[in-house]
C-alpha cells in the first residue's frame, strides 16, 4: 500500500496474530522482536494537552507532546504524532549479543519521492529521510520527546519562545560540523515563499530566530503554538546543510544528500534500489534507541519491488530480509511460513476516496453525499483488505485525540436506497441500464489510485457498489510518484489516498483552505472551518479546542468532501536473522540503529 505522510508520523501498533477491532485502536502499542521471542509493547494513546502553557525545561528525560503532521499514500494513509499517555512500552531482549556487520536488505513496493524534507509528503520518502537525517528532537516510543540534536530545551512562561542548547561533536556525513546556522538555515528555507513546501504550514506561527552561539538557537514565535514540539519532531524538520543544499541545487535529495543520520547515502537507482553505508561517526543517537551510535549493520539496500508476488517470493526465500507492507492476501500464509515473522500493528490511519469539491459531478454535494451512503465499507474491508482495518465513515479514528463521539450518530453509512432517492431528488435520473445522468450528461466519476494490489482491489469493489447506485467509476492508475505529481495540481476528480496521524490535526493538514492544491486535494474551502482549525493551534483553552473540533467534525460530515471507508492496520515482514526489530508508534522502523544481523 501507498501512504501520505504528514510533518508528525503517527502509528499505534502492536504485534502478531491478534486481531483488529474497535478496541485494539483505543490502544497505541509497540512491537518488539527478538531472535527468539516476540512481545508485544502496550502505550495508550492519550490527548493532546492546550493548558496554559508554563515554563518547562527538558532534558533526556523528554516531555509529553500532543499532536503533528500527517503523511499520505494509497490504501495507506497520512500521518501525525501520538500524544504522549505515560505508559512506557515493555521490551524483550534481542536473544543476544547484538553483533555488528552485514547487509540488511529492505523492500518497498515503491520509490520514495525524494530526499529533500521539504518537498514531499509521501510516507516513504519520510521514512528513508529518517535514516540519512537527523531532528532537534525525537518522539519516544511513549509518545515523549527526548533529545537528539539538541541536549535540552527551555519553553518561556507565555509559551512563545523556545530556547534549544545543541550537542557538540555533531557533523554532517561531509565532515562539516554542525551547528545552530544549520538549523535557522533549514527552517528559514522551509519556511520561504519560494519553495512553496507543502508542509510549510506546520511552521507558519515561527517568528525570528536567534542563534547567540554555535550551540544556541532560539525559536520566537507569533502566538502560542501547541504543537510546536511535535512539528519539531516530525518527519521534515530535519537538519540540512546549507553547503551541500546550494551546491547540488535541485539535484539535492536526489543525487545529493547530506545528513547527519546513522546512515550515508551512497546512490539511487530509480525504481530500483537505493544504498546506505554506516557513518562510523555517528554516537549522539537520541535516548530513544537502546543503541548510541554508530548503527550495528554495515550496508543498508532498500529494494523497490512492485509487484507484490516477487516481492514477497524474495523474502520467503532470504533475499530480502524486512518486508516493507506486507501485501493484505499474503499475511495469512506468511504467518505460518518457516524463518520468518509477521507483525500486525494498529496505527491512526485512514484511507477515503477524496472528490474535488470545484470539479463535477462532485462539486454537487448531493453527488458526494450519495457517494458516501453508496459505500459498503464492511465488503471493502473484507474484500480488499483482507479484514485487516475497521470500517471508516469519518475522517478521524475513534482512537484519536478530539475524535468526536458523535459523529457515528450523523455520519453516512451504507444505505443504497438511501444514495438513490439523494441522486433522484438531485436531478440525477437512471437509466434503462441503470446508470444516471442529468440533462444529458452521464453521471461519471474519474478516479486516479495508485497501482498497487490493495488499492486497485478497493477502486473494483467500489466501481461495483457505486454502479448499484447509477454512479458510472472511470479508475486510472498511476505508479506513486507519478500519483503524487499529477495530484498536485488540482485536475483530479476522484482519488483515493490513506493518511496517517496522531491526533486531529490532519484536519488542518487536509482542509484548511490555504492548503490548496495539495494536500487539500479536495480543493475545500470554508470560512468556519478555517477559523475553527486556526483556532484549534493557537488557543490555550481546552474546553474551546474540544467545541472547535466538534464543529469541524460535523461540517465535514455535512460537506462530504471525502468518503472514509476504512482504518486499515498495518504490516511488517522481518526473517528470522533480523534482532532488535521495534516499530515505533509513529515512525515505523524510525532510524534502524537498533537493528542487527545474526548471520
Amino acid at each position: 500500500m501507498s501512504h501520505e505522510d504528514t510533518p508528525g508520523l503517527a502509528h499505534v501498533t502492536h504485534v502478531f496474530g491478534r486481531a483488529l477491532s474497535r478496541r485494539s485502536l483505543l490502544r497505541g502499542t509497540a512491537a518488539a522482536l527478538g531472535t527468539g521471542a516476540v512481545a508485544s509493547l502496550i502505550a495508550a494513546c492519550g490527548g493532546s494537552t492546550a493548558g496554559s502553557p508554563t515554563s518547562t525545561t527538558a532534558s533526556s528525560g523528554g516531555t509529553t507532546g500532543g499532536g503533528a503532521t500527517p503523511t499520505a499514500g494509497t490504501g495507506g494513509g497520512t500521518t501525525a504524532s501520538p500524544a504522549a499517555s505515560g505508559t512506557q512500552p515493555a521490551t524483550t531482549g534481542s536473544g543476544g549479543t547484538p553483533r555488528k556487520g552485514g547487509n540488511l536488505i529492505v523492500a518497498f513496493n515503491a520509490d520514495p519521492t525524494t530526499f529533500d524534507p521539504h518537498v514531499t509528503t509521501a510516507l516513504l520518502a519520510a521514512q528513508v529521510i529518517a535514516l540519512t537525517n537527523d531532528n532537534l528532537i525525537d518522539r519516544d516510543y511513549d509518545g515523549s520527546f527526548k533529545p537528539a540534536m539538541a541536549e535540552k530545551w527551555d519553553v518561556s512562561a507565555d509559551g512563545k519562545t523556545y530556547t534549544f542548547t545543541l550537542k557538540k561533536g555533531i557533523t554532517f556525513h561531509s565532515g562539516k560540523a554542525f551547528t545552530s546556522a544549520d538549523v535557522k538555515y533549514t527552517f528559514t528555507r522551509w519556511a520561504s515563499a519560494d519553495l512553496k513546501s507543502p508542509t510549510a504550514y506546520t511552521i507558519q506561527p515561527l517568528d525570528t530566530m536567534d542563534t547567540p552561539d554555535d550551540q544556541t538557537i532560539t525559536f520566537k514565535l507569533k502566538d502560542v503554538y501547541n504543537i510546536f514540539l511535535d512539528q519539531l519532531a516530525g518527519s521534515y524538520a530535519v537538519v540540512l546543510n546549507q553547503a551541500a543544499v546550494d551546491k547540488a541545487g535541485k539535484d539535492y535529495g536526489v543525487n545529493t544528500v547530506d545528513g547527519t543520520g546513522p546512515y550515508k547515502f551512497v546512490s539511487w537507482t530509480r525504481n530500483q534500489s537505493i544504498k546506505f553505508s554506516r557513518f562510523d561517526a555517528f554516537n549522539w543517537n537520541s535516548p530513544v534507541f537502546q543503541n548510541p551510535g554508530p548503527a550495528y549493520v554495515d550496508t543498508l539496500e532498500i529494494q523497490i519491488v512492485p509487484e507484490d508476488n516477487t516481492r514477497v517470493a524474495q523474502f520467503q526465500s532470504g533475499n530480502i530480509q524486512v518486508l516493507h507492507d506486507v501485501p493484505a492476501a499474503q499475511v495469512q500464509p506468511l504467518s505460518s511460513t518457516p524463518g520468518v515473522k509477521i507483525i500486525k500493528y494498529d496505527q491512526l490511519q485512514t484511507t477515503y476516496l477524496g472528490m474535488n469539491t470545484t470539479k463535477p459531478p462532485v462539486d454537487d454535494v448531493n453527488v458526494r453525499m450519495a457517494i458516501n451512503y453508496a459505500l459498503n465499507r464492511d465488503e471493502i474491508v473484507t474484500g480488499a483488505n483482507f479484514g485487516l482495518g475497521i470500517s471508516a465513515n469519518t475522517m478521524l479514528a475513534p482512537a484519536t485525540p478530539y475524535y468526536w463521539q458523535g459523529s457515528q450518530q450523523i455520519a453516512p453509512t451504507f444505505d443504497l436506497n438511501k444514495a438513490k432517492q439523494i441522486l433522484d431528488q438531485a436531478g440525477w435520473k437512471a437509466g434503462s441500464d441503470g446508470m444516471r445522468s442529468k440533462n444529458g450528461t452521464a453521471l461519471t466519476l474519474p478516479l486516479w489510485i495508485i497501482n498497487d494490489s490493495t488499492t486497485t482491489l478497493q477502486a473494483q469493489i467500489i466501481q461495483q457498489q457505486l454502479a448499484k447506485a447509477g454512479i458510472n467509476v472511470q479508475t486510472k492508475q498511476y505508479e506513486q510518484t507519478a500519483w503524487f505529481a499529477a495530484a498536485s495540481k488540482g485536475d483530479q476528480v476522484g482519488y483515493i489516498i490513506g493518511v496517517f496521524y496522531d491526533n486531529a490535526d490532519v484536519l488542518y493538514f487536509y482542509f484548511y483552505s490555504k492548503q490548496q492544491p495539495a494536500p487539500n486535494r479536495f480543493l475545500y474551502s470554508n470560512a468556519d472551518v478555517d477559523k475553527w482549525l486556526l483556532d484549534t493551534r493557537a488557543n490555550p483553552d481546552k474546553t474551546a479546542v474540544t467545541q472547535d473540533y466538534q464543529n469541524i467534525q460535523k461540517q465535514l460530515i455535512q460537506d462530504a468532501p471525502a468518503a472514509p471507508f476504512i482504518h486499515s492496520g498495518g504490516t511488517l515482514g522481518v526473517t528470522n536473522t533480523v534482532n532488535g526489530v521495534k516499530v515505533h508508534p509513529s515512525r515505523w522502523l524510525y532510524r534502524m540503529t537498533d537493528l542487527w544481523l545474526s548471520q
